[in-house]
């Protein structure tokens, strides 16, 4: 049920013919996990906190620094040094007091911690940026049975892809994780690129389109397709995909779909 500010706050999606009361009801009756409070995972944030999602976690070890300042929107100069999780918090209640916040300050570094953290939640959200993390939450919501949405970006240059364990091909169907020391390598020289402030705006809104998407079932998400962004040349193009019958982490789910 929505309440009576709700129905005002709300309006404009209400009046979407494919949305109306009851899909705002969905909405609000949702719960989305986002892995990142950073370039990527403050518009993501934003945007899933004005939607009305019912209750968002976040989970982000970091504190804010000054180099975070020229692509991070929810923190401000005043706030370098002070954990980015709280700041969050507080800057998203005030945006919609609605919306339940729940926040982890830590790092996912191990699989057990991140499988408590994920069985609290419908949907998981990766806006990391480092590949480590990135196959941990894989493996960790393919295990589950969890839908991953995940947004990535460098440079000029951003992705988007969608994941439904046991039906779409999983991260690490398209990136076959490696050995340790090759994960960190690729992960220092991404982080070495740097990324457009204005990129991380428009690939996290687009992730956090695919997870309003999904929580509604309309449209098309993204679906065994990797969508690829070139902000430069302002082209977007989609690359088709598949499951790795060999993949080590969704093989054993070949014959299942979770809706």
């Amino acid at each position: 049920m929505l309440l009576r500010e709700e129905f005002e706050r709300y309006d404009r999606l209400i009046k979407i013919d494919k949305i109306g009361t009851e899909g705002q009801i969905k909405i609000k009756n949702s719960s989305v996990l986002i892995v990142g409070a950073g370039g990527l995972g403050n518009p993501i944030s934003l945007y899933l906190t004005a939607l009305g999602v019912g209750r968002i976690g976040i989970v982000d070890g970091d504190r804010v620094s000054l180099s975070n300042l020229g692509r991070q929107i929810l923190y401000n100069t005043e706030d370098i040094g002070k954990e980015k999780v709280l700041l969050a918090k507080k800057r998203l209640e005030s945006l919609n007091p609605n919306v339940k916040i729940e926040i982890y300050n830590a790092w996912l570094t191990d699989e057990d911690t991140t499988t408590q953290i994920f069985k609290k939640y419908n949907e998981i959200i990766d806006a990391t940026d480092n590949f480590e993390t990135r196959y941990l939450i894989n493996k960790t919501a393919v295990k589950l049975g969890k839908p991953l949405f995940i947004g990535a970006v460098g440079r000029f240059v951003g992705q988007v892809m969608s994941v439904l364990p046991g039906e779409t091909a999983c991260f690490n169907c398209v990136f076959p994780e490696k050995e340790h020391k090759t994960v960190q390598l690729m992960t220092g020289r991404s982080l070495s690129l740097g990324v457009a402030g204005t990129l991380v705006g428009i690939i996290g809104s687009i992730v956090a389109n695919e997870v309003l998407k999904y929580i509604l079932g309309i449209g098309n998400n993204l679906l065994n397709k990797l969508l690829i962004f070139d902000s430069l040349n302002n082209d977007f193009s989609i690359i088709n995909l598949e499951r790795n019958s060999e993949c080590k982490v969704c093989r054993s789910l070949k014959n299942k779909v979770n809706k």
